[in-house]
């Protein structure tokens, strides 16, 4: 395996690490602290292995409906297969699952801009693309949810509001990125040819380029198809996930679900979002009637099925591309993401 470890010690090992480790470790103690073994153990051996497994295929089918979109995302740049791209997808996820500071996008970057001949950066900007088409949907769900589900508990009224104004302003920036690319490089590049840093502007306009490349294509309709059918599929799975234990959820607890679990992955924590995940969804599964031990060993499946299947999959792929970990986290530093961020 080529697989460096020669990285420098407080990359990974700073205060933004230790902090997640602790809510992680915080989430596990809280979602966990009242625990009965012989309950858990007698509803975890009820799983209904059926739809677990169904559950991890519908995982990896909406993976597949991203690499789909991502083609066109990444179209404007290069033409690259829909295989190729979904191979990309399972590296990032692995790197999430086990990295810390969250370097699975830096990953999927790194692997797309090596193995396609193109600007880590430009790569970097189409995955940041599709985190802000990620981001509109779920908008748009929390906004549709409120609209038809008027009962939803005040906090997910709040947080919604809050996150609609965040992503508001998150799309101005790329609104004017797009519309005012010009004005910005010539602004980005006197400020640093003042400090004499043109590699950093080459990093920046490879970054606008790709930022810039959802509205350089002509598919963003197809585009807006692809997005909100994968969140409906995402949605849909939590019915699937319920069904291992028998529990038949509505539409509505559904969509809460939905949204309650994913607010979480912008929580700082552990690879693969240990803790923080089982809490959130613990909590909202006993919001809604499910008996703790009930409630543990659903979140503990619900987290499970992405984790088990993304891994070991995104592990294959990150081994055939002989990836090499201090060379991504140098690309990282071009980037110039803070770790964690």
């Amino acid at each position: 395996m080529s697989l460096h470890f020669r990285l420098k010690t407080n990359r990974f090992i700073n205060y933004k690490t230790i902090f997640s480790l602790l809510l992680s470790a915080l989430g596990i103690w809280l979602g966990f602290r009242k625990f009965n073994f012989h309950e858990f153990m007698e509803a975890f051996l009820s799983v209904d292995l059926m739809y677990f497994f169904a559950s991890m295929f519908i995982v990896l089918f909406t993976v597949y409906l991203r690499a789909w979109r991502w083609k066109y995302l990444v179209m404007p740049i290069k033409k690259i297969g829909v295989w190729q791209l979904f191979k990309m997808e399972m590296v990032g996820y692995f790197g999430n699952n086990v990295f810390p500071l969250k370097m699975g996008e830096i990953l999927r970057a790194y692997t797309l801009g090596k193995y396609e001949k193109i600007p880590v950066t430009a790569a970097f900007g189409t995955i940041v693309n599709e985190r802000l088409l990620d981001t509109l949907v779920f908008a748009f769900f929390i906004g549709l949810g409120l609209f038809i589900f008027p009962d939803f508990p005040e906090w997910i009224k709040k947080g919604g509001i809050a996150g609609i104004v965040l992503l508001s302003l998150f799309a101005i920036i790329v609104i004017i990125l797009n519309t005012q690319k010009l004005f910005v490089k010539d602004l980005w590049e006197k400020l640093l040819v003042k400090h004499k840093d043109k590699k950093t502007f080459h990093s920046f306009a490879n970054l606008v380029n790709g930022l810039t490349t959802l509205f350089k294509t002509p598919h963003i309709l197809m585009i807006t198809v692809q997005s909100l059918i994968i969140w409906l599929i995402t949605i849909a799975q939590y019915w699937v996930l319920g069904m291992c234990l028998n529990v038949s959820f509505s539409v509505s607890q559904v969509v809460l679900i939905f949204l309650t679990t994913s607010a979480v992955f912008a929580v700082p924590a552990a690879p693969g979002y240990v803790g923080t995940y089982h809490l959130a969804a613990i909590n909202i599964l006993i919001f809604l009637g499910l008996a703790i031990s009930q409630a543990q060993v659903l979140a503990v499946i619900m987290h499970g099925v992405g984790y088990l299947s993304m891994t070991s999959i995104g592990l294959i792929f990150f081994l055939k591309y002989h990836i090499h970990v201090n060379e991504v986290e140098k690309e990282n530093l071009k980037i110039n993401i803070p770790p964690g961020d």
